[in-house]
């Protein structure tokens, strides 16, 4: 008794974690988790991290920048030389230092020396002595632009526009992952109804296998009519292991898309795809410039307008002050130490000249970029206007497929109750039967499959018009 005990409690922990273990999707959930993991997503936001960043230093370059500074010198060997100056004397009348040079008792004017320079009467001998041996400099520094032509307003404007490219790379990111999602989603229930068919078509042929092997018993068909009805049962479960392995396979990529792990029970909420006319809007109701694709070559065209202002800063006049308190010491002049703090001021201005039309040439070229771009945005639109249309076309032709597959199905059904009832009494032979049963599993396939189209027409509708992630 006990050992039956243990088994039944076995077997409910076991269903117990089964049904733990699996994952019940609905559409919007698995959407929801394929946001939350996709990795071009996740790149596409840390790029946006990465332009604020980049928007918070450009923001910076307009106030003055703080630097320290600091270099030593060590010389073994001093630096020793002589140097003869020459001598002033006081003036007689003003008192004022005037050179003291060896005038001519006659004319009372200099002597001229052989080089063509004045004699001096007296010269004075200056023996130096000089130690860089342990000399330092040290200082603060500061620098603040004033005019830059533009370049910093520019550069500021650039980073604005980066900041927005990157919003819009998110929303492409984020489209193309409810699209993935949507696209697993729905091949997983279409072949997931596909593995019903295959197994529903495998029962069929079973009955009907009996069936011929029961009226071949009672002499009322022949062997070969068994042995048909045996080789489409084979196919069928050979069939439906081939669908067993693609709802595998779809299950997996449905995995991967949401995040979860690939060996996880996936259970769909949706067990049938279902379908309603598509209502169209009208041409003014849609706005194919707020899709990011093109949003984001706007903002190229911006990024371009803003470029040709920077290149144009190069080449007009740029002015700032620095700013500096310094200290220099540990230098000997003779048995002397020197040293010294100071603070000191410059200003600066810078003025291009001529660069041999360098600068317009640049500009030129910055102003054909912009252009391009320009032509780039023109194409990508009507680009967008064809994929709209198109993927409006292809969704009104994937509805009147269901419809024309609904029809054609009904009458496969029909057909194929009348050609069993008529092998039944003997009035087909079992090849007949075995076509309508193929025509309506055929059909039957066609219609799963429409309806699956028909939902990923509508998503990529939605996408080419700008409002999957509305």
């Amino acid at each position: 008794m006990n050992k039956y005990l243990i088994t039944a409690l076995l077997l409910l922990s076991s269903l117990a974690f089964q049904t733990e273990a699996q994952e019940v999707l609905t559409l919007k959930k698995a959407r929801e988790m394929s946001l939350s993991q996709n990795e071009d997503l996740r790149m596409a936001t840390m790029q946006v991290e990465k332009a604020s960043q980049q928007q918070a230093a450009a923001r910076t370059l307009r106030l003055p920048s703080f630097s320290a500074s600091g270099t030593g010198v060590y010389q073994d060997k001093d630096f020793e030389m002589e140097m003869t100056l020459p001598t002033k004397v006081p003036d007689l009348l003003t008192g004022e230092l005037v050179p003291n040079f060896l005038l001519n008792p006659v004319t009372e004017e200099p002597v001229i020396g052989p080089d063509g320079n004045p004699v001096f009467n007296m010269y004075a001998w200056l023996p130096l002595n000089i130690s860089l041996s342990g000399a330092y400099l040290m200082g603060v520094t500061m620098e603040q632009p004033l005019y830059t032509g533009g370049k910093i307003s520019a550069g500021n404007n650039m980073a604005d526009i980066g900041m927005s490219m990157a919003y819009e790379s998110v929303s492409l990111q984020k489209i193309n992952a409810i699209l993935a999602a949507d696209n697993a989603y729905w091949m997983y229930i279409s072949v997931s109804q596909q593995v019903k068919l295959a197994q529903q078509a495998v029962e069929m042929l079973e009955e009907l296998v009996q069936l011929a092997a029961d009226s071949h018993e009672v002499g009322m068909v022949s062997r070969n009519d068994v042995l048909k009805a045996q080789v489409e049962y084979n196919n069928a479960r050979l069939n439906l292991q081939k669908a067993q392995n693609g709802l595998e396979l779809s299950r997996m990529e449905l995995c991967r898309v949401t995040g979860l792990p690939f060996d996880a029970h996936v259970v769909a909420a949706d067990t049938i795809i279902k379908t309603s006319q598509p209502l169209f809007p009208g041409i003014d109701e849609i706005n194919l410039r707020q899709r990011p694709e093109y949003r984001l070559l706007e903002n190229n065209i911006r990024m371009s307008e803003q470029n040709i202002k920077m290149v144009r800063s190069d080449y007009l006049p740029a002015a700032g002050f620095q700013a500096g308190y310094n200290h220099i010491g540990g230098l000997g002049f003779g048995d002397t130490e020197f040293s010294n703090t100071s603070l000191n001021i410059i200003g600066s201005v810078r003025i291009p000249l001529f660069q041999w039309g360098q600068g317009a040439r640049k500009i030129n070229a910055a102003r054909i970029e912009k252009e391009v771009n320009e032509l780039e945005l023109e194409k990508a639109y009507k680009l967008m206007q064809l994929e709209a249309q198109q993927a409006r076309l292809n969704l009104q032709l994937a509805w009147e497929l269901i419809q024309m597959n609904e029809e054609a199905l009904e009458q496969a059904i029909e057909n194929l109750r009348v050609s069993r009832d008529n092998y039944e009494l003997g009035m087909e032979t079992i090849t007949d039967l075995l076509m309508a049963q193929t025509h309506w599993q055929k059909t039957y396939s066609e219609l799963i499959e429409s309806r699956a189209d028909f939902r990923l027409k509508e998503t990529e509708w939605l996408k080419a018009t700008g409002r999957l992630d509305k």
